[in-house]
This record gives structure tokens, sequence and C-alpha cells, in this order.
């Protein structure tokens, strides 16, 4: 059984399959498929060798190796359904983070034509006015689902400039503690303005399942 690094490991993921351990799932049928949607891999058997198995596949068909770290990612989530809601869009921003410069800028385009997507989410973030009274709360509250969607936005959301081309109203952008640009050209006006001349500049036209890496790591 492929290893894999404790670093990629996560503890929803190691309860998931201490959970299937105890309700007794014996059996898992997973397939990678490619940006065509045509199955690259079949994995079945024991789920936890099935997962072992089939992550280096994905990581190959998914992996974007970058020389260098980012001053600017473009980003899209990948048009509808990928950026329905913010829970669902988000995971473009999370996979742009590991590539970009400390304070660097994302520009994140995201419909989100359904809104947050999650009421725990959206109820949870309402009461904070910034994403650094999220990370403090987060350290001590009990995990619900949901309210780690805004942990993940802070969290990325204090490592660089986020500027948001979204159709998700004002005020509900502002709950969100989403910085809401107007238009794709107002938010690259934004970021160009202080972009250094030796900049180094990504465009991710379906973030959320591509994983930009380092070449060095």
């Amino acid at each position: 059984m492929p290893k894999l690094k404790t670093a990629e490991l996560n503890s929803v993921y190691l309860d998931c399959e201490e959970i299937g351990k105890i309700i007794g799932v014996h059996c898992a049928l997973n397939s990678v498929i490619d940006e065509h949607k045509q199955i690259v891999g079949v994995f079945a058997g024991d789920p936890i060798a099935v997962m072992r198995a089939g992550t280096p596949l994905a990581l190959d068909v998914y992996r974007v190796n970058v020389a260098a770290r980012l001053n600017l990612m473009i980003v899209s989530a990948g048009g509808h359904p990928k950026d329905i809601n913010v829970y669902q869009a988000q995971k473009a921003v999370g996979h742009s983070i590991p590539v970009m410069k400390h304070g660097g800028t994302i520009v994140w385009v995201a419909a989100c034509p359904e809104g947050a997507g999650s009421k725990m989410y959206e109820e949870y973030v309402a009461q904070f006015s910034s994403h650094e009274a999220v990370i403090e709360h987060f350290k001590s509250a009990p995990f619900q689902l949901g309210k780690h969607k805004a942990w993940q936005i802070a969290r990325d959301a204090t490592q660089v400039r986020l500027l948001m081309v979204t159709d998700l109203s004002p005020d509900l952008a502002r709950k969100l503690l989403l910085p809401r640009v107007e238009s794709l050209d107002a938010a690259l006006a934004v970021a160009l303005r202080d972009l250094p001349r030796d900049a180094c500049v990504g465009i991710m036209p379906v973030g959320n399942v591509t994983v930009p890496m380092l070449r060095d790591t």
C-alpha cells in the first residue's frame, strides 16, 4: 500500500477512516477522472488502501508545477456548478495559497448564485468583524461543519489580499467578510497598481480541480 506523508493526512480524514472501521465498511470502489470526465483509473477493495492507491494518480492528473511563488493569481472556481456558492467556490482559493507570496493578491472569480451555501457558515462568520477574529475564536470553538469554511477563508485572507468578483449582494459579501469587487477589470486595476515589475502572475481557470505545487516541494 503506498504511504502518505503525515502532513498529507488531516484529522477529519482520519476520523472518516476510523468511522468506516467501526461501522464495518469493507469495500470501496473509487475512480479518478480527467478534465474531460474520462475515467483514467479505478480502484476497488479495502477503503483505506483504495484511497492510498488513488491519491498519487489524482495528483498526476491535476497537479501543475509552478517554478516560483506568485505575486498575483487570477483564479476562477471553474464556473457552474463549481461556483454555485461560497462554500464550494472557496476550494479555488485554498488551492492557490500554497504557491502565493505572503501579501500577494488573489483575484477570485466566483458567481455564487446560491449565496453562502451553508447556514452554519453564514451564521458563524456573521458574528465577527474580521478574519483575525474568526481565526482566534475557531481555536477554542467546538468543531462543526460549516464553521470550518469560515476558518478556511479567514486563513487564506490573512495571508494574501483577496479580491472577489462575484454576484453576491454587497450586504451578503460584507456579512461573510468577503471583499467584493464590481468587475474583473476593477479587480485587476487594484491588483496591478502596485505589482512589482518582476512579478510572477498565474491564471487558474478551473481552480477547484487544479492543484498547483512549487517544484521544490
